[in-house]
């Protein structure tokens, strides 16, 4: 197993066990015709939301994006508008992200899928923006990486800083999966700073 598939697999791992301890009964969605948009089932009781798991490795293989967290290419978004999530055609979509940053210890940061979206694609327009070190154009197909440094004294740029900060706020909420569906999929309700 390659070592993306494995740290992948960590992840929904740590994911199940937050949400075991929350109370909520972690279903895995692995079937690639029934699960291409969400990872895991949560149910508790009567409610039940999807949850797409996106997982960064800051622990067994440390490398220059550890402190951030990864949340797949650009290209679709850039070439051909289409979203970052929920983008294909599937009878489950994703009404909340969770991002792990797989490390000691592992950061969790749980959005509604309405602002991981609007998230994505503003530090995406943004970096898009920014020219090469020899003053090119990026290539429209680059990783996405949010910054999240788990250390404070690191100095951010104030792009990365306020992107920080929008996943700060999200970091071990939880409590969204309790929200209502139609809340998590509405881009009203949910503000990039």
């Amino acid at each position: 197993m390659s070592t993306r598939l494995a740290i992948g697999r960590l992840g929904k791992d740590l994911v199940e066990q937050q949400l075991l301890e929350r109370g909520w009964h972690p279903v895995r969605l692995d079937a690639a015709q029934m699960a291409s948009n969400a990872d895991l089932l949560a149910i508790n009781g009567q409610s039940r939301v999807s949850i797409k798991v996106k997982t960064t490795d800051a622990k067994l293989r440390p490398h220059s994006h550890s402190d951030h967290f990864f949340f797949g290419h650009s290209g679709g978004y850039l070439l051909d508008k289409t979203p970052f999530f929920n983008s294909k055609p599937s009878p489950i979509i994703a009404d909340i992200v969770v991002s792990v940053r797989y490390g000691d210890p592992p950061l969790f940061v749980v959005m509604p899928v309405a602002f991981a979206e609007k998230l994505c694609r503003h530090a995406c327009d943004g970096w898009f923006r920014v020219p090469k070190r020899d003053g090119t154009r990026r290539s429209p197909n680059f990783p996405l990486y949010l910054r999240y440094s788990a250390d404070p004294s690191k100095t951010l740029p104030d792009r990365d800083q306020r992107i920080r900060q929008n996943l700060l706020s999200y970091q071990d909420r939880w409590d969204l999966l309790s929200e209502p569906i139609e809340r998590l999929h509405a881009g009203t309700a949910w503000r990039v700073t």
